[in-house]
């Protein structure tokens, strides 16, 4: 799973010179709650709801309430290293600059939250099964066996050290089609 994958293309962007109340606008006009702040073809920085509400004041530009110089990523990282960025350094949303640092799009948190509903099946029809393989089993032969011919159509594990096993989320569907030999 690649950032590429999952980021808001194109982003909405916005200029330094632009009032923060255009900016506010523009996030209530586009339902979005961070604008990377683009000068040419450069990132100079992100602004987010927060920042705009923490700054009142009436004739504020975008660069008076931006953070200059955020965390960024690139469309080849993995969706997991932006989430621990995003995780670790308690930021909402990432711009994502192509080869030549150009904004590319934006993977937030809504992003994420998207790629997690996908990843445990939640659009797809079937029944959810959850179960636990101890850690030292072989979890591909545990989970054949355990669904008995059934289809899953996905699959998330998680390795909980503390109970000694892997915790298995699957949504399955239907029988597996006899083999013609």
């Amino acid at each position: 799973m690649y950032v590429r994958n999952w980021m808001s293309s194109p982003a909405v962007t916005i200029p330094p010179a632009a009032s923060a109340a255009a900016a506010m606008e523009v996030m209530t006009g586009r339902k979005v709650r961070r604008l990377p702040v683009v000068e040419g073809w450069g990132l100079r920085g992100i602004v987010t709801l927060s920042d705009l509400h923490a700054d009142r004041r009436p004739d504020a530009s975008v660069e008076d309430v931006m953070t200059s110089d955020p965390l960024t990523v690139v469309p080849d990282d993995t969706l997991e290293s932006a989430a621990k960025i995003m995780l670790e350094r308690q930021v909402s949303g990432l711009p994502v600059l192509d080869a030549e640092r150009r904004v590319a799009g934006i993977i937030t948190e809504s992003d994420v939250f998207r790629a997690l509903c996908d990843l445990l099946g939640v659009k797809e029809k079937g029944a959810r099964v959850v179960f636990t393989v101890p850690e030292d089993s072989d979890l591909l032969e545990s989970l054949r066996h355990r669904l008995g011919g059934m289809v899953p159509r996905s699959l998330a594990t998680f390795h909980n050290t503390a109970r000694g096993c892997w915790e298995v989320v699957t949504r399955v569907r239907g029988r597996a089609p006899a083999l013609k030999r």
